[in-house]
């Protein structure tokens, strides 16, 4: 699904507010203006958000406040478990693109960022970390759902919305309390809850002459010399005093000689590589295609796994271009 235009079916801001009643118009008008001049999704009113969408208010009162009833639910495969996922439908899904869109568009996030982020990939992420001496990672549990309301609300306050503004599309992208596994609204909306740790452990970082990236959940810092062993309680504290809890058993410290590996690549060297395991998943699944022996189910999921090979190649070519987050 591509994202609307920025206001929709109207073409400038006066188009819009020439539409609304006088007595509403006035009610937000210089907000509405403010959100618009800097970029921003104009979220300031049920009824200014209805018209905006052509939908009626009172239905888009029942998605503000039973939004958990326009959601379907299942499960998809995540290695040896199940994920749950919460969709929504799409008259909900359509002003969640929207929003989205627009705000990842609006907002600059620090150079540490790798996940949804364009332009940027895990692939990058673990070029920043190529030769390295140790790599501390940290996952963070239930990353989403775990984002609470409260909290997306609060980091669309500091971007600028007011707090209606905040409550209404915080509420109408979360679900059960949490941003929803499955909006495509939660992963910018993340980012944006994220800033302010990231500007924190950026920091740590650069105190301890280390490298720091972020892929959504994934924390992972890098060095060149000794493991710095105040690090690892410094960032649980961060990251733990902002509402988030660690995924024990994602937690790990790899040391030269192992293996170091970031998002699944090796960065012993100038440039990320696959495991020997992969690569030898790679050359099967060639072998496979190339004798007609992938099924046509599975022919999608196979030109992923090529794909993504491809890729990982492919940046070595560049990967002079990408610079470490340290100091």
């Amino acid at each position: 699904m591509n994202p609307p235009p920025f206001l929709i079916s109207f073409t400038t801001p006066e188009h819009f507010l020439g539409a609304l009643r006088e007595e509403l118009r006035g009610l937000h008008e210089e907000e509405f203006r403010r959100l618009c001049e800097q970029k921003l999704p104009p979220v300031v009113s049920i009824r200014y958000l209805a018209t905006l969408f052509g939908y009626s208010a009172r239905f888009l009162g029942a998605l503000h406040q039973r939004s958990e009833k326009y959601y379907r639910t299942f499960t998809i495969p995540k290695g040896k478990k199940r994920r749950t996922i919460n969709a929504p439908k799409v008259a909900l899904k359509v002003i969640q693109k929207w929003f989205g869109f627009y705000l990842s568009e609006a907002v600059k996030f620090h150079d540490c960022v790798y996940g949804f982020v364009e332009g940027r990939s895990a692939i990058d992420a673990a070029q920043s970390h190529c030769g390295a001496n140790w790599v501390y990672s940290i996952d963070i549990e239930n990353f989403f759902p775990s984002t609470h309301l409260n909290m997306v609300a609060s980091a669309l306050l500091d971007i600028g919305y007011s707090q209606h503004g905040a409550d209404l599309i915080s509420k109408l992208c979360c679900y059960n309390g949490g941003l929803a596994q499955g909006s495509p609204a939660s992963p910018v909306l993340s980012n944006l809850v994220f800033k302010s740790t990231d500007t924190d452990l950026v920091a740590i970082a650069r105190n301890h002459n280390v490298c720091y990236t972020r892929y959504a959940d994934d924390l992972v810092f890098s060095g060149a010399g000794e493991f710095p062993e105040e690090i690892a309680p410094i960032v649980r504290s961060i990251v733990e005093s902002r509402g988030w809890k660690l995924a024990e058993e994602k937690v790990r410290l790899a040391k030269r000689p192992n293996r170091l590996k970031v998002h699944g690549l090796l960065v012993h060297n100038d440039k990320p590589r696959l495991t020997k395991g992969y690569r030898n998943r790679i050359r099967a699944f060639k072998h496979l295609l190339e004798n007609g022996r992938i099924h046509e189910k599975d022919r999608l999921k196979v030109a992923g796994h090529l794909a993504y090979a491809r890729s990982v190649d492919s940046s070595s070519m560049v990967s002079e271009l990408t610079p470490r987050v340290s100091m």
